[in-house]
């Protein structure tokens, strides 16, 4: 998840005055009287659903349930033969094949359009489907599953990566690699309250934060160490890009060091911007998402087998996930993880991101074009 601090970084650059000569004139100071202060308090206030819907929900819950979504339900279950045939049967599904007879049976399994047989959609090819699903199953509340798990989850990585961080021999942004695999546990929760199917009983959020308790620590730790490592690879490389691209272009950076010290844009540098921000978006979709689809993936393998997923889900990741009660691992691996993930389900899942952050600049433009003529009619300039 992404973590912001838009509040101490916007106060520090309207704060920020570039040195000037004594003979310089005094520029106008502009004032916003109260009246404007509690229009705008107000309207931030209205607008916070939305924003927690269109930065949390969508961009997030929709886009892991569509990672584990597999449209075509495996038609029988991986089981043993006998006691002394602990390997599994094939099953067919829709991102991937263990036998080759199965091959030729790719294109209506993988047709994911449903053009093919009559399959259906799937649940999460579009915002609107995956809406209506959880808010018929779960109300307003499916829409915020797992929401204050992820709160938590914020708050404690927040606080241990800027306390590591702050150690003189800790390589920069190394504390959130630490801070990552040690929330291994709760992160993988997290995806779990997401993705099951909650009773009836209980509410989407859970009767507790951990709603279905904690997976083991070391066994989480060893299933998901390696893709956790490859995300904070997939950041660090997207940000170091960044980072030389913008100092290429001779914009100034953030320096993480000086917090207070926040760089001053022109209107004359609008090209650079587009530019920087165009390169972090490409390597964010050819980097950071797919190294967070395989995390997800592999967190989800590890759903207890009594628990039920709110969209189709194949547990056995077409045949390679051995249940644990038999003898296998009981969880995906990397290798596997990407191998049954087809390229119709990269299509779709893609798709959704680029969605998802539209609908998410489409919710800030909104409240910008409401926020800016407040601001504009009531300024005050002294």
């Amino acid at each position: 998840m992404l973590h912001h601090q838009l509040f101490s970084v916007g106060m520090s650059a309207l704060a920020r005055v570039p040195p000037s000569t004594p003979s310089a004139p005094e520029a106008p100071v502009t004032t916003l009287p109260p009246l404007a202060w509690g229009l705008l308090v107000l309207l931030f206030i209205l607008f916070v659903p939305a924003f927690v819907w269109s930065s949390y929900s969508v961009r997030h819950v929709y886009t892991t349930l569509a990672i584990i979504e597999n449209p075509t339900p495996a038609a029988y279950e991986a089981v043993a033969s006998d006691e002394h045939d602990a390997t599994p049967a094939a099953v067919p599904g829709v991102d991937g094949y263990t036998d080759d007879a199965d091959a030729d049976a790719a294109t209506v399994v993988d047709n994911e359009a449903g053009a093919v047989a009559g399959l259906p959609k799937p649940v999460t090819s579009s915002i609107l489907r995956i809406r209506r699903t959880l808010r018929s199953a779960h109300g307003w509340q499916g829409d915020f599953r797992g929401l204050r798990l992820a709160v938590l989850i914020t708050i404690l990585s927040g606080i241990g990566s800027n306390a590591l961080n702050a150690v003189p021999f800790i390589i920069p942004f190394v504390g959130s690699l630490v801070m990552s695999l040690v929330l291994v546990q709760f992160s993988t929760a997290w995806v779990h309250a997401v993705i099951r199917s909650v009773s009836s009983r209980t509410s989407p959020q859970g009767r507790s934060i951990f709603q279905g308790g904690l997976p083991h620590f070391r066994r989480t730790f060893e299933a998901t160490s390696i893709p956790v490592l490859l995300l904070w690879l997939a950041e660090a490389v997207t940000g170091g890009i960044t980072l030389v691209v913008a100092s290429a272009l001779g914009l100034q950076t953030y320096d993480y060091r000086n917090p207070a010290d926040v760089p001053v844009y022109s209107h004359s540098m609008l090209w650079k911007l587009l530019i920087v921000g165009t390169v972090a978006i490409v390597l964010a979709f050819v980097l950071i998402i797919p190294a967070n689809v395989m995390l997800i993936r592999v967190q989800a393998s590890m759903l207890p087998p009594d628990e039920d997923t709110i969209v189709p889900f194949d547990r056995s990741f077409s045949g390679t996930v051995e249940p644990a009660v038999m003898g296998g691992r009981g969880y995906v691996t990397l290798q596997d993880a990407f191998r049954t993930f087809s390229a119709a389900s990269w299509r779709r899942v893609l798709i959704l991101y680029v969605k998802a952050n539209l609908v998410s600049i489409g919710v800030n433009l909104l409240f910008a074009g409401i926020a800016i003529p407040i601001v504009a009619l009531l300024a005050k300039t002294n």
